[in-house]
C-alpha cells in the first residue's frame, strides 16, 4: 500500500486524562511512522497548556467544535460522549487510521494494513441473528453486518472513509434506540450500519489487543486499554506499564 498518502487519527479533548493516555500512544506511533502524518482533531474542552503540548509531538493538531449532540453511554452517567471519532472522514488521504488515546503501538502498524479490504476492525460484539440488531439494518435499507466494531483501532483504505461520510454522520445523529445491554455504544451501532456495504476484514485478537477483557497477546501490534469508571488516568497508565514486557 503507498505509505505516502495514509493518516494516523485521533480524537480528544481536555478531559478524563485524554491527553496524557494520547501523549503516550503518539510516542509508540511515532516508532512507525512520521510525525506529519498523524493528525489529532482537537474538541472542547480546551486548554492552552495540553494544547502546546500536543503540538510538540509534531502531530498536525485540528481544532474543532463538538459535532454531534451529547449523548451517555450509561444510564448511570451524564451525557457528556461525543460522535467525534467522524471527523476522520474530513481527511483527504487515500487511507485513515483511527487510533483512540488509549491505545499503545507495540509492532509494526504497517503489517496490519496489508491486505486487500476498504475497512478493517476487530469486533467488539457479534449478535448473530439478534432481532433487534437486524431491524437497525433493515428499517434503514442496509446491507447486514452481524457484527459492531470496536472503534478503538478502525483502518479505511481506499477512500472508504469518504463513502461512509454522509451516512455515518446521520446515523450517529439518529436516534438508533438499541443498547447492549447496560452500555450505550452508539457511535459504533451507526459505524457497523455506515460500513456495511464495504468490502470488510475483521482484525484478529494479535491486531487489536482488547485489554480490558483479561487478553493476554504477546508481540501484539496495538494494546487497547479502556479507562475504568473511577480510575485515573495516571493509575491506568502506571498499572498498563507494569503489564507490559516491550516496555522493560
Amino acid at each position: 500500500m503507498n505509505r505516502e498518502d495514509t493518516e494516523f487519527v485521533y480524537t480528544l479533548s481536555s478531559r478524563k486524562g485524554m491527553v496524557q493516555q494520547a501523549l503516550r500512544s503518539i510516542s509508540t506511533l511515532k516508532q512507525h511512522v512520521e510525525p506529519e502524518q498523524i493528525k489529532i482533531f482537537y474538541t472542547p474542552p480546551y486548554d492552552e497548556e495540553d494544547e502546546k503540548t500536543l503540538e510538540a509531538t509534531g502531530a498536525e493538531i485540528i481544532k474543532k467544535e463538538n459535532q454531534t449532540e451529547a449523548f451517555n453511554v450509561s444510564r448511570s452517567l451524564p451525557e457528556s460522549h461525543y460522535g467525534e471519532k467522524i471527523n476522520l472522514c474530513n481527511i483527504d488521504s487515500k487511507n485513515v487510521v483511527f487510533l483512540d488515546c488509549d491505545t499503545v503501538i507495540a509492532n509494526n502498524i504497517w503489517e496490519v494494513l496489508e491486505g486487500d479490504f476498504e475497512f478493517k476492525a476487530r469486533p467488539a460484539h457479534r449478535f448473530n441473528d439478534d432481532k433487534n440488531w437486524r431491524k437497525l439494518f433493515e428499517d434503514r435499507d442496509r446491507p447486514y453486518l452481524d457484527w459492531m466494531p470496536n472503534a478503538g483501532f478502525l483502518i479505511f483504505k481506499q477512500k472508504a472513509h469518504k463513502k461512509i461520510q454522509d451516512n455515518w454522520a446521520r446515523f450517529v445523529n439518529e436516534d438508533l434506540d438499541f443498547q447492549v445491554g447496560k452500555v450505550n455504544h452508539h457511535e459504533q451501532y451507526a459505524l457497523a450500519l455506515a460500513v456495511s456495504d464495504l468490502k470488510i476484514h475483521e482484525m484478529k485478537k494479535k491486531d487489536h489487543v482488547l485489554e480490558w477483557r483479561d487478553e493476554k497477546v504477546p508481540d501484539a501490534y496495538v494494546y487497547h486499554i479502556e479507562q475504568a469508571a473511577g480510575s485515573s488516568a495516571v493509575n491506568l497508565m502506571k498499572n498498563y506499564i507494569n503489564k507490559l514486557k516491550f516496555y522493560d
